[in-house]
């Protein structure tokens, strides 16, 4: 008698390989260690133990995720905390609900509310410390020693000074929003992973995928007064940095629905899907895209834009 199967949980017929894919977890993480200009791959490094949950099982996955903690610890004990809380963790949370046939969103939900739960967290107990982080690259960048590599880069005085300024005023930015800065980086690390593993699926099973999963993305007519609040806040002095730091996480939701809005629109035009994914690329590259999808999606929440795409209902019934 064969094993019973959890309900909309499709069977892999691949197993074992976690070793494989914690070596992988473990490599993306730890280059960033040596190399900080690749510190990025280190944000893909959960997408390993996404796929291993995927093809091997939960318990496949939870012992490669053990395993590349093990191999981060080897080298540095404190990251492979790091690691473990606010990468491999919520990959793993993305894994689940998509072998579960929740979706690659719905993974995303659960990832998020994780991580946002860690950076509140740490946020309460180490606030002074995190801000410092993140003024931090902003200080380096109007240091003497940064300034004369400019000079010997050949920039004039004038270039200087005006970077200097700039890096001053977004120093003093950061330092009001940087809780808003870190859960937007938690949220982008998410789709990071998220968008990689579409691209695999899509290439290696697309039947684990739901078509236009993030097409529909559509936030509750919540957000919206979560969004005029925040805004009024910031009129009141001893709310504005609360007022300044919701503000911002909701304007990057609503950055998401216009996204997903473009994303829907591209799909349907006619055309080979390397033009169709250039015009988002473009759309992106737009030195205005964050406020324009913003936008986009805020007045998406009350005229649904997406439904002008698609025939009434009537329509689809008499063909």
């Amino acid at each position: 008698m064969s094993a019973s199967i959890p309900v909309h949980e499709r069977p892999e017929p691949r197993t074992g390989g976690f070793v494989s894919a914690a070596m992988g977890a473990a490599l993306l993480f730890g280059v960033s260690l040596f190399a900080p200009l690749l510190a990025l791959l280190s944000t893909v490094s959960p997408l390993p133990l996404i796929v291993q949950r995927i093809r091997g099982g939960a318990g496949s996955a939870g012992t490669a995720a053990a395993l590349a903690t093990a191999m981060v610890a080897a080298i540095s004990p404190t990251q492979s905390l790091f690691f473990l809380l606010f990468l491999a963790l919520p990959g793993l949370l993305i894994g689940e609900a998509t072998a579960r046939g929740r979706g690659i969103v719905k993974g995303c939900t659960w990832a998020f509310a994780l991580l946002a739960l860690e950076i509140g967290a740490a946020l309460f107990f180490a606030a002074p410390d995190l801000a410092h982080v993140a003024v931090t690259p902003f200080e380096q960048t109007r240091s003497p020693e940064f300034l004369e590599l400019l000079r010997g880069s050949g920039w004039t005085q004038d270039h200087i000074d005006a970077w200097s300024e700039q890096s001053k005023a977004m120093g003093q930015a950061i330092a009001v929003v940087y809780p808003a800065v870190f859960v937007i980086v938690g949220a982008l690390v998410v789709l990071a992973n998220a968008a990689l593993l579409r691209f695999y699926l899509l290439r290696r099973d697309p039947g684990w995928l739901e078509g236009g999963e993030f097409e529909g993305i559509r936030w509750p007519l919540g957000l919206v007064a979560a969004f005029v609040l925040s805004g009024a806040c910031v009129l009141l002095p001893p709310l504005r940095h609360t007022g300044y730091n919701v503000l911002l996480v909701v304007a990057f939701f609503f950055a998401l629905q216009g996204l997903a809005v473009v994303a829907f629109f591209a799909r349907r035009l006619a055309g080979p899907p390397l033009l169709r994914a250039g015009l988002v690329i473009l759309v992106l590259l737009n030195p205005w895209a964050p406020q324009i999808l913003a936008l986009l999606g805020l007045f998406d929440t009350w005229f649904d834009f997406r439904k002008w795409a698609e025939p009434p209902e009537a329509q689809q019934g008499q063909g």
